[in-house]
């Protein structure tokens, strides 16, 4: 009788831990599930703001619940292998895009605008003008007027030779999603720099880009000096 009694003693006290195994993993699966649908619903709202195609959900409501409380591991190991996050959505993959895409532009409206600065002679008489002209594309409509009213504060060519041949990019960082801050070295050569690829001066520079209006557009320029991280 009492060996009887250890043997129902210890299956009750397996079965209780087995509960409280059970209970403490549908809990974490119910929490997976909350924060994994908060996840797919933000991703939703999203993409319907872009105005992109949503599919319907295959298994929602009940059903998708189950699914995830009960298979969780299966699901949180498989978006932590392949996209890093025990959370991913369809969004996970397109914000990186979209961020790699933008310092792309972001990039490209500097290397630019670089190659601009040596057709703007500051001391010429045109200067407002080929200003306008040269920069119009690049830059917003506040920071061109403040070149043309005042030339001297605008980068460009101040003698014949060296010229500003480039503008070389040493770090691009982002303050927000609209709103880079390139930082790098506009380069000026001579005729013999460019034969053996090397430079007069460097002066270092600090450029905002923002989007504005769906465009990138270059919002502050300033010269700094080479230690600066401002």
């Amino acid at each position: 009788m009492r060996e009887r009694r250890n043997v129902k003693t210890m299956v009750r006290k397996f079965l209780i831990a087995l509960s409280i195994l059970a209970l403490l993993y549908l809990g974490v699966g119910l929490a997976f599930h909350i924060n994994w649908e908060r996840a797919q619903e933000a991703c939703r709202q999203e993409r319907r703001a872009r105005g992109e195609f949503v599919e319907p959900e295959v298994f929602g409501g009940f059903l998708g619940a189950f699914f995830d409380i009960t298979n969780w591991p299966v699901y949180a190991w498989a978006n932590v292998s392949h996209d890093g996050t025990p959370f991913a959505t369809p969004c996970t993959h397109a914000a990186d895009e979209q961020t790699s895409g933008d310092a792309a532009r972001v990039s490209d409206v500097v290397t630019a605008f670089g190659k601009r600065l040596q057709n703007v002679s500051l001391s010429s008489p045109n200067a407002p003008q080929d200003i306008e002209a040269q920069y119009a594309g690049f830059v917003s409509p506040d920071l061109l007027a403040l070149w043309m009213d005042d030339p001297s504060g605008a980068p460009g060519r101040l003698t014949s030779s060296p010229w500003p041949d480039r503008i070389e990019i040493i770090s691009l960082e982002q303050e927000g999603a609209d709103r880079y801050v390139v930082r790098g070295d506009i380069v000026e050569v001579t005729g013999a720099d460019l034969a053996n690829g090397g430079a007069a001066n460097r002066i270092p520079v600090r450029l905002v880009v923002e989007r504005r209006h769906g465009r990138w557009v270059i919002t502050e320029f300033t010269e700094t000096s080479p230690d600066s991280t401002n």
